[in-house]
């Protein structure tokens, strides 16, 4: 049974906070129940379904030829524009690629990369055609024992997927060579989206996401580790793609049809023009970025 946890070292007590269902890909009507620490902020799923694998279909990742996937790099540059303001070069760590635009755009910019994913149908394409270093496994705290050590770890909107986000960060630290960077990207629960919306976020994205992590509860445990916050942000592209689908997918999850579904995602994308001002400012973005320096060896805690 898998067990989400609270923000270690904090004292802070936990509410039931809100209940939700599965509105984004309706799987089916069960309702999950999330905790929240007023105290770290943190948000959390308590009663994580036994069958978590049903909630990501087979379809869940689209799988996109060689060309497709150029396309897509180079229509994405935010991700790789990032991590070369502080790395060009050196090897490079991405946990849960998904089938890899990401890692195919820091292969083509030169990193020596490695990747760590739990879907086998996207760690045979990431081997097999966009041809970087893979290591299947749902577990990427522990696999991460088992590699060399790198310059970037970056995590693009999966922390907030994995059972133990606190050993996956001090594995990170613990695996980064002195001075490397660690990316995180992630839903921010201090959104003004999640504010107005409620259990109708889609970035809740009930059960898939087992946390919304507060950017300030993990730069606190990052900085017992070792790791100095130098960026945060909820303003960038990255975060302003997420609030434009905040809205759109808002709409869409309130009808069903190809057709009608369109036209709510168009509608959606029009509503995210004028809401944008409301959105502008941190931290009220949907998503935000976060990257860490090593600053030391050794982390001091776990």
């Amino acid at each position: 049974m898998i067990q989400t946890k609270h923000t270690p070292g904090c004292q802070g007590s936990e509410i039931d906070w809100m209940q939700a269902t599965d509105l984004n890909l309706r799987i089916d009507a069960k309702e999950f129940r999330y905790l929240h620490c007023a105290h770290c902020g943190l948000i959390r799923l308590e009663n994580v379904p036994d069958n978590m694998g049903d909630y990501y279909p087979s379809d869940y990742y689209a799988i996109p030829t060689i060309e497709q996937l150029a396309i897509i790099a180079k229509a994405n540059p935010f991700k790789i524009d990032t991590i070369q303001r502080y790395k060009t070069q050196g090897s490079l760590l991405e946990i849960g690629p998904a089938y890899g635009v990401f890692s195919f755009q820091a292969k083509q910019a030169g990193f020596e990369v490695d990747v760590i994913e739990m879907d086998e149908r996207c760690c045979n394409y990431l081997s097999q055609v966009v041809g970087v270093n893979v290591t299947c496994s749902d577990s990427p705290h522990d696999a991460m024992s088992t590699l060399r050590s790198h310059d970037v770890i970056a995590l693009w909107h999966v922390i907030e997927h994995l059972p133990n986000p606190w050993a996956l960060i001090c594995a990170a630290a613990e695996n980064l060579k002195p001075d490397g960077v660690l990316v995180m990207a992630a839903p921010n629960p201090q959104a003004w989206q999640f504010h107005i919306m409620g259990k109708l976020w889609p970035h809740l994205d009930a059960p898939r996401h087992l946390y919304l992590l507060p950017a300030e509860a993990l730069t606190e445990y990052a900085k017992t580790l070792g790791l100095e916050r130098i960026h945060f942000s909820t303003t960038d592209s990255d975060a302003k793609q997420w609030n434009r689908f905040g809205w759109c997918r808002l709409l869409m999850n309130r009808v069903r049809g190809k057709w009608i579904s369109r036209l709510a995602f168009v509608l959606g994308a029009v509503l995210s023009v004028f809401m944008a001002p409301f959105e502008s400012s941190d931290p009220k973005g949907s998503a935000y970025t976060l990257v860490f320096r090593k600053i030391n060896q050794t982390p001091v805690s776990k």
